[in-house]
Parts: structure tokens; sequence; C-alpha cells
């Protein structure tokens, strides 16, 4: 009798637990359609409904909403003291993913703060270190007017080498041929060296970054 009510009593988990697992917009529908019911569900029942319902919220692309959702459920999380859902740490999992959307919505500074602490929580977690490089290479080149405006100069320089190559020199100065193309060929590498070696510094320095993070956890 008692597992019978305790089934009756939650039955908007288990209906909520059996929608397909990809079927994230039913799922939305749902939890928003019940919202006020599922308030009052056996607590770890209401917090696995937050949970799925927030990562479904990601999966159809509005990062906006999963951030705003996201500390409330980190919240419950803590309180609930809850380990695993699925197999994966529920804690970091949503950290992660508010991590991402950060960097989707180009709020890169935001999402560094979020991915240092993660690597803090799980240094060996290679996900968090993989995402830390990315989102420090995308806030520089997003800052780096000089770098976009030298590149594009650069590429249009490159563009009407070629043109003038086949519509000027070939036809009417083939023996300054040779010479166009040592120009043309220097400045593609120049440019292409000048941006591999401003993603190496960057990549140095933020795995400089992550080494003192991983060192200041062990001591």
């Amino acid at each position: 009798m008692d597992s019978l009510r305790e089934i009756h009593e939650n039955s908007l988990y288990y209906e909520f637990m059996h929608i397909e697992n990809r079927a994230y917009r039913e799922k939305i529908k749902f939890f928003e359609k019940h919202r006020s019911a599922i308030g009052s569900l056996n607590a770890d029942f209401e917090t696995e409904i937050w949970y799925y319902y927030t990562l479904a919220t990601f999966e159809i692309g509005d990062y906006r909403k999963f951030v705003s959702l996201s500390d409330h459920l980190l919240e419950k999380i803590i309180m609930e003291n809850v380990g695993k859902f699925n197999q994966e740490d529920a804690y970091e999992k949503i950290l992660f993913i508010k991590g991402a959307c950060h960097i989707n919505l180009k709020e890169y500074s935001r999402a560094e703060y979020i991915l240092k602490e993660l690597i803090k929580i799980n240094p060996s977690e290679r996900l968090y270190t993989k995402a830390f490089f990315q989102n420090r290479f995308m806030e520089k080149i997003k800052d780096c007017m000089t770098l976009k405006l030298f590149t594009a100069v650069m590429l249009f320089s490159i563009i009407a080498m070629c043109l003038i190559e086949i519509m000027v020199i070939n036809p009417f100065y083939p023996q300054n041929l040779a010479l166009s193309s040592t120009v043309r060929s220097t400045m593609t590498l120049s440019l292409f060296g000048i941006i591999v070696s401003y993603a190496a510094f960057h990549l140095i320095a933020a795995k400089r970054q992550i080494r003192n993070l991983i060192l200041a956890k062990k001591a």
C-alpha cells in the first residue's frame, strides 16, 4: 500500500520520466504546465525533474534561459546533496554547460570564471581544460581588433595580388611572374605565421594558468 501511495503522490514524476529522452520541447512544455504541482513532489523527485528540464532548455538552444535556471538548480543540488543523475555528476555537468552557454553567448569572462572553478574541482577532466583553451582563444580573438584589421588587410592584398597576376602580369609581363609569386607567397606565410604565433602565445599562457590552478589546489 505504501508503494502504491508513493506512486500516486508522485505520479507527475513518473509521467515526466516516461517522456522520450530527446523530446526536449515536450519536457519543457510538461514542466511549465505542471510547475506548481511539481513543487509539491518528494524533494528528490522535484530536483531530478528540474535537472532534466534545465538540460532540455540547453538542448533547444535557449542559452539565456539555461543560465537563469542553473543557479537555482545548482542550489537545489547542493541542498539535496545530489551526487549523480544517469551516471553523471549533476553539479559538474550543470556548471560545465553553464560555462558553455556563456561561450555561446560570447560572455567569455563569465565562462572563464566557471571553467576555472571546474578545473579546481576536477583537474583530471580534460574536457574542462579543452573548453578553457577554446574560450581563452575566442576571447582574445574577439578583443584583438589590431589582429582582425591586419588579417583583413593582408587577405585583401593577397587576393589583389592573385587578380593582378591573372589579369596583368601573366598575359603582359610574364617575366615578372616569378617575383610576383614570391611576394604573394611571402605575404601568405607571414599572415599564417602571425596568426599561429598569436594563438601559440595565448595557448602557452592558458596552460600556465591551468597549471597554477592545479598547483594551488594541491597546496
